[in-house]
């Protein structure tokens, strides 16, 4: 790679000593003096208020300045923008190429922003889950540049002579060797190691990052108090590490970790101007995954003190983010650059969304997310999409290349998008093939760190509390993956690619790591199923159940009616769940309502008779449907009026109970 340009090395030289003012503050003459400093105020947060700034004169290059917006969604930003809160997102839906980007199952973040940045599948790229195996010590890290095995557009395009810089994407610690800058995504600093070697490129950057992170991460109650009410005792309250677990720490490292992206990207980019940015900001996900089930309109099941105290969040925390597009739509249109701004799905935000937080017991995280992200381009020469028009996480890395008029390879699945009518857009053979990526050194994470990183991924629900119980290593024939990236790369084969046996052979891998994990175990059953394997299918999910498979009982009740609908016996199924699982209740309960419905009624009697004495009412409600298929209304009669005193609120019920005959 290119060596940093004598002037840039300069301003390194200059940072390491004393940072510029417009990054931390400036060299005070106090310390020339010896005298004591004044206190100085405190200075606008970086998303209120831009910097003086000499727009960039023409270059030999266009400019394309990339912004990564993670979880963003056209159903939520389009409505909010309505309002009036969201001016500078107005302008750029109205004037720019916006269209739906469609994401891929599985929708971890992780996975497709790499696809993004290549332009190929998890299946190429190999970034698979949000940790990976630590080849020297066994410890799942968090995952990182050595995962990737394909280069990324930022490197095709410091190879071919364009000056780059790249600002937190995911998997890119430690930091690139490129023509440019670099900040790995540990610039966060509530992610593991924030300080340690290897963040920037430069290595000075180092410093730098140190430095911005020292002003940025104190977050006070005054910077609060739009988001929600706080008192400044609460503030000194908070732990000194984040907890994702407390909605106002989380909601202070959100804040922080934004500035920092920010304040680090904007002056990078004025000092340097790079014929190619990329950018990318975290939050915007996180404060869904934190706070979307407070956000208006209030779920039933949203406690409503805490509806009060947290539904402001979402909407203040993306006029913030919409503060920041502005300033780069600034340097876009005074430096003649197009701006990109994608996201790698959507997000749930309305009545679709999933009930409470993020649950430490399972990964929901997925389950918040929708395929549909957002793609929006504006800039000089940049023309509104035509109506139904669309676009995928496989375009994004050719369209960023045709942009900078440089060819995509081959195998990239995408095409360029039209974003400007005379975009010409060409693939080459082996364009990624002949880049060799090269790192900065870097500190191994050690356990502490590894620990912290997943106690993060655990609260936000990227991974569960039980799938991470004693596995802080992994063994080291995994090929660097964890047990849930083989899952993932299962999941992606199947839904994606439709290569069941590829799918299959991933999910066996998985298995080889951690026998009793439920997932893939789910997934081999879904696949026997789906196949007309019933037998198979059964005692594969048999299995997932006993491994912990969340909603075992709803589960089991769902497959056994789609056994019926494709020709398959869910009596068979049910009465396995049943010898399997036999002081569940909702296993017999399914098992004896089937069996009534077939007419099976003495079999069904058998079932459920040892629970006519149950305490729950929806076992007595389905004892007295058997019952009643043996056509003893006298104990139908009993066994209602024994559920009405358990749970009056019951209309159907009374009306069954008042139609028996007297």
């Amino acid at each position: 790679m290119s060596a940093p340009t004598s002037r840039f090395a300069l301003v390194l030289l200059v940072a390491a000593s004393c940072l510029a003012a417009s990054l931390v503050s400036a060299c005070r003459k106090s310390e020339e003096t010896g005298s004591a400093p004044p206190a100085a105020a405190r200075a606008p947060a970086v998303e209120a208020a831009d910097v003086a700034r000499t727009p960039a004169p023409p270059g030999k290059f266009r400019r394309v300045i990339w912004i990564g917006l993670d979880g963003a969604d056209w159903d939520y930003l389009t409505p909010l923008a309505a309002t009036g809160k969201l001016p500078n997102w107005s302008k750029l839906a109205r004037e720019g190429y916006g269209v739906s980007l469609e994401s891929f199952v599985p929708i971890l973040s992780p996975l497709v922003w790499t696809t993004q940045e290549t332009g190929v599948g998890p299946d190429v790229h190999r970034v698979l889950d949000f940790q990976e195996v630590d080849a020297k010590t066994g410890l799942l890290v968090p995952v990182s540049e050595a995962s990737r095995k394909v280069p990324a557009v930022w490197n095709v395009a410091s190879s071919r002579g364009r000056k780059v810089g790249v600002v937190g994407f995911w998997a890119t610690h430690p930091a690139e060797k490129v023509n440019g800058f670099f900040l790995s995504n540990r610039i966060d600093p509530n992610s593991a190691s924030p300080t340690s070697s290897g963040v920037g490129y430069p290595e000075a950057l180092d410093e730098t990052v140190r430095r911005v992170t020292a002003r940025e991460g104190k977050i006070s109650a005054e910077d609060l108090r739009p988001y929600l009410a706080v008192s400044d005792s609460e503030i000194r309250a908070l732990p000194a590490t984040p907890s994702f677990d407390d909605p106002v720490s989380a909601l202070s490292a959100l804040l922080t970790t934004t500035r920092i992206t920010q304040r680090l990207a904007r002056e990078l980019y004025d000092a340097e101007r790079p014929d190619f940015l990329s950018v990318y900001f975290e939050g915007t996900d996180e404060v869904g995954h934190l706070f979307a089930p407070y956000a208006p309109p209030r779920l039933d099941c949203t406690d409503p003190a805490a509806y009060e105290r947290f539904h402001r969040v979402p909407e203040t925390y993306f006029a913030m983010v919409d503060g920041i597009l502005g300033q780069w739509m600034r340097r876009a249109r005074e430096d003649g650059a197009i701006l990109v701004i994608t996201s790698d799905h959507g997000f749930r935000w309305g009545a679709d969304r999933p009930c409470g937080r993020a649950s430490s017991e399972e990964a929901t995280a997925a389950s918040w997310h929708r395929l549909e992200g957002v793609l929006l381009a504006w800039g000089d020469g940049v023309r509104p999409a035509p109506s139904g028009a669309k676009a995928t996480a496989f375009d994004v890395a050719p369209t960023l290349l045709a942009l900078l008029d440089l060819p995509a390879d081959r195998r990239m699945r995408g095409s360029s998008l039209p974003i400007r009518p005379e975009l010409v857009a060409r693939k080459e053979s082996d364009v990624l093939a002949k880049i060799s990526v090269e790192t900065v050194a870097s500190a191994a994470i050690d356990r502490e760190q590894a620990a912290e990183y997943t106690k993060k991924l655990i609260a936000l629900g990227y991974i569960s509390a039980r799938e991470s119980a004693g596995q802080a290593t992994a063994p080291r024939t995994s090929a660097g993956l964890t047990k849930g990236g083989w899952n993932n790369l299962g999941i992606y084969r199947r839904y994606s690619l439709h290569d069941d046996a590829g799918a299959r052979t991933a999910w066996e891998e998985s298995l080889k790591l951690d026998p009793a994990y439920h997932s893939p175990l789910f997934n081999i059953a879904t696949l026997e199923r789906d196949r007309g394997h019933f037998g198979e299918a059964t005692r594969w999910l048999l299995e997932a159940l006993k491994a912990g498979q969340p909603a075992p009982e709803a589960t089991v009740e769902r497959w056994a009616a789609e056994f019926e609908k494709r020709g398959g016996d869910g009596v068979a199924l049910l009465r396995a769940a049943h010898a399997a699982f036999p002081q569940s209740e909702p296993y017999a309960r399914s098992y004896a309502l089937l069996l009534s419905q077939k007419n099976l009624c003495r079999e069904a009697h058998e079932v459920i008779e040892p629970l006519e004495s149950s305490g729950k009412f929806e076992t007595l409600n389905i004892a007295a449907v058997v019952e009643a298929c043996l056509d003893r209304p006298d104990r139908v009669r009993t066994l209602f009026t024994r559920s009405l005193e358990l749970e009056p609120n019951q209309p159907r019920v009374r009306d069954a109970l008042a139609s028996l005959p007297r």
